[in-house]
């Protein structure tokens, strides 16, 4: 899985930065940079882009060039010959997408509602296929509220009308015509299998596969979740056909909203009479990869973050915008017919500087929130003026690589801190290939890796005019276990003993669990089985049970790819059997760790079926139907674009 994952990284990455180079060759001048060596701020006005519509300086914002199209066209063949799983022993692999275009087939069918015909399903089953029924009968009502209902299929024992079954391709065809017609009255009918399991035998393949069937209905919306167990023929010459189907569980979720949905888009609602929202935002972070003036960073894919806050003092919540380096970052104040104004120059934010995240808080306990923005190499930290404008008090130098900032008063002063994680170390980036592993990669450890960037505790000392933040990080105990490629810090106070304690997430492996012993502070993570090793990307704190002890969700990345690869036994066939399990960790996806009240945590993924969230970036604890308990919501996803051939 992780050399693939490379390979598809690295190449992607050298393709872009070849074409950036190609296209800023032909541009004949070379671009300009936004941060100076001696930290100085620029912010719009010095490049004149954003709101005077004019483009970055030096750079060719014209039609795709030639040369770039044929560079790009030329690797992509080179990948598609490297990525052939049939030519470099992973059977498995090949066998799957031959598969999953069978799989589609029945996705297809699905999708036309009554237009289906029999003939849609032809040459997919053999004459001695069967299966039981694809729609459980007698499904349970396990939450009913008043937006929406959930019903899951019963127990093995409880379902005694699933054990009719259906023979051969007509009995495919009716099974699965039975299933498509809880969508019949649906429109914008979606489906998408992953599969996550193959075994092979001579004459057969037994694989599994999680389906999800959604549609828009006249008063919400319908979604099917269901888990099939299947049997292929194994002939490598022809397509593989179904001898069997099984349903292992079944969910389905009935969601009632006069929009169709619980939430609904109003991004261009609310910035649309702003000239950065079509300038800007809507063109995409593909269009301005190429356009960027600095792309020393750009391995890092993009990671700007927002912040919302009153800044005014008018009751309404406004919005603060990291974007990349080049394009600046946005303020929008909202307005009481729900619009939001951008201020950016106005209020002296709209800085060009590489921005991965911000908060609004008050620093200075005057009542306002302050800004605090973590850019490459640092902190920009500005004062609210009088609810009109930001005033830059200091900017203090971080980590190379910084990621994001979290905030909390970890000493119990009455003012708050900031904490700042870091991903690559220091001057990496400059010695390194593009998207790959560190330098000195023989070091390299991809399941337990220290070789990352370095965190920071800031303790707050504004007094007065001055303000002073000082690194205390090894004072107070934070530089154990303190180099780990982490994305993310978030404070709570899970023991219950009134100060506030920080769990990090970290990439290729464990994560960390500071408990704050009056100031001081010690990881953990082992002993509390809180040490998710994986692909930490964030973490959220929430008590979803209600205890009053305050539960973990951990961010990874779950790969159906993955799972698949990593259980074959040719996957790291020389390594320990604890080696194995903790790559195969990394496939497996998100992490649900519940207070065990007594200074433990224990793993509930599973139990709770809150593991598969895709590659997940970010999780958020909210109660989203305002019936007293915390709901998750996941935000995830990766770089989209028109190859759909990537095996993550």
């Amino acid at each position: 899985m992780q050399r693939r994952r490379y390979l598809w990284i690295v190449l992607t990455l050298a393709t872009l930065f070849l074409a950036a180079v190609i296209i800023a060759h032909f541009a004949r001048s070379k671009p300009q940079q936004s941060i100076s060596h001696d930290n100085t701020l620029q912010t719009s006005a010095d490049l004149q882009t954003g709101q005077n519509k004019q483009p970055l300086q030096g750079v060719d914002t014209s039609a795709e060039t030639p040369a770039a199209t044929l560079l790009l066209d030329n690797i992509q063949e080179k990948w598609r010959r490297i990525d052939d799983a049939s030519q470099d022993g992973w059977d498995t692999e090949a066998f799957t997408l031959r598969a999953e275009r069978q799989l589609k087939r029945i996705g297809k069918f699905l999708t036309k509602g009554q237009k289906s015909v029999p003939e849609d399903l032809n040459a997919l089953a053999t004459d001695d296929f069967f299966c039981g029924l694809l729609l459980p009968k007698d499904l349970e009502l396990v939450f009913q509220g008043p937006s929406i209902a959930v019903q899951r299929q019963r127990g093995a024992e409880e379902s005694g009308a699933e054990s009719r079954t259906y023979s051969g391709s007509a009995g495919l065809h009716e099974a699965i015509a039975e299933l498509a017609r809880s969508f019949q009255h649906a429109r914008e009918i979606r489906t998408k299998f992953k599969t996550i399991m193959v075994r092979a035998t001579e004459s057969r393949v037994n694989t599994r596969h999680y389906l999800e069937i959604s549609g828009r209905l006249e008063n919400g919306t319908l979604e099917q979740h269901a888990t099939w167990d299947a049997q292929w023929t194994n002939t490598p010459d022809a397509a593989p056909l179904l001898t069997s189907l099984g349903v292992v569980d079944f969910e389905q979720v009935h969601v009632q909203a006069p929009n169709g949905t619980l939430f609904a888009d109003c991004t261009e609602s609310l910035l649309e009479q702003n000239p950065s929202y079509r300038q800007q935002f809507l063109q995409g972070y593909e269009h301005w990869l190429l356009r960027m003036p600095h792309v020393r960073y750009f391995v890092s894919l993009s990671n700007p973050g927002l912040a919302v806050g009153d800044v005014n003092g008018d009751g309404l919540d406004d919005l603060y915008v990291c974007q990349e380096q080049g394009l600046p970052n946005r303020l929008f104040l909202q307005r009481q017919d729900g619009t939001a104004e951008d201020v950016s120059s106005e209020w002296g934010v709209d800085w060009l500087q590489d921005s991965r995240s911000a908060l609004l808080l008050d620093l200075d306990n005057d009542g306002d929130q302050d800004l605090v923005v973590a850019y490459i190499g640092g902190l920009l930290i500005a004062e609210n003026v009088a609810g009109k404008r930001f005033e830059v008090r200091t900017m203090l130098p971080t980590s190379e690589d910084l990621m994001s900032v979290s905030a909390a008063d970890f000493d119990n002063d009455g003012d708050v801190d900031l904490y700042t994680t870091a991903y690559f170390p220091d001057h990496f980036i400059e010695h390194s290939h593009a998207g790959g592993l560190p330098t000195g990669v023989e070091n390299f450890v991809y399941h337990d890796s220290n070789l990352g960037g370095t965190n920071i505790l800031l303790r707050n000392d504004v007094a007065d005019d001055r303000w002073d933040f000082l690194d205390v990080t090894e004072q107070v105990g934070l530089d154990m276990n303190n180099a780990r490629f982490s994305f993310m810090g978030s404070w709570d106070d899970y023991d219950n003993d009134g100060d506030q304690d920080l769990y990090v997430a970290n990439d290729y492996g464990r994560d960390n669990l500071y408990r704050n012993d009056g100031g001081h502070f010690v990881d953990v993570a082992e002993q509390a089985g809180a040490e998710d090793a994986a692909s930490g990307m964030s973490v959220s704190w929430g008590d979803y049970d209600r205890d009053g002890w305050m539960d973990a969700y951990i961010s990874n990345m779950w790969s159906s790819a993955g799972k698949r690869v990593s259980s074959q036994p040719q996957f790291k066939k020389n390594a320990s059997p604890d080696v194995k399990r903790r790559l195969q960790r990394f496939a497996r996806g998100n992490t649900l760790l519940h207070n065990d009240q007594n200074g433990g945590f224990r793993d509930q993924s599973a139990n709770a079926g809150v593991e598969m969230g895709r590659w997940a970036w970010g999780s958020l604890f909210a109660d989203i139907n305002n019936d007293g308990w915390s709901d998750l919501l996941i935000g995830n996803g990766y770089i989209t674009g028109d190859n759909s051939g990537g095996d993550l």
